[in-house]
């Protein structure tokens, strides 16, 4: 009975390291000081910068402004979404089917894209050229449309 109840205590408490937390979203105002720290804003852009980054809060402070990636383990393969399985347990160039989206959610992306642009067209008003052309590098890989190096994985 008592090593039952160790190996339950002890399954337990393995199950909740490996437990996924939601990323933590930053606020408007974490997102400006991370950008003016790495930008280098002047006292002027960094109060039109706040302005703009509380108008905006909803499409900044989630992954890729500063905050924790989503959808990947720091540590390992990723697992596979439909069977558990690790990337490394699936046949090579075997890759699982992406979930359709619904018309619903499709819109809800265009809005968000959308809005992102519009949040990129005054952050270019606001930043000098260099700065600006730093911002992008740093949010890189989303603003190309793709993932790095352009082609297809595992090639």
């Amino acid at each position: 009975m008592v090593a039952l109840l160790a190996m339950t205590a002890a399954m337990a408490q393995q199950s909740d390291n490996n437990e996924q937390k939601a990323p933590k979203r930053l606020t408007p105002e974490e997102v400006t000081d991370n950008m003016t720290k790495s930008l280098s804003l002047t006292d002027e852009q960094k109060v039109k910068v706040l302005a703009l980054n509380k108008e905006y809060s909803d499409v900044i402070g989630g992954p890729g402004m500063g905050g924790p990636r989503m959808g990947r383990r720091p540590n390992g393969p990723r697992p596979d979404a439909s069977t558990g399985a690790s990337e490394q347990a699936r046949p090579q160039g075997e890759r699982p089917e992406r979930p359709q989206l619904t018309d619903a959610q499709r819109e809800e992306m265009r809005q968000r894209m959308e809005k992102r642009r519009e949040y990129n067209d005054k952050l270019k008003s606001i930043l000098t050229a260099e700065q600006m052309e730093n911002y992008q590098k740093m949010n890189g890989p989303r603003r190309g449309g793709g993932r790095r190096g352009g082609g297809p994985r595992g090639n």
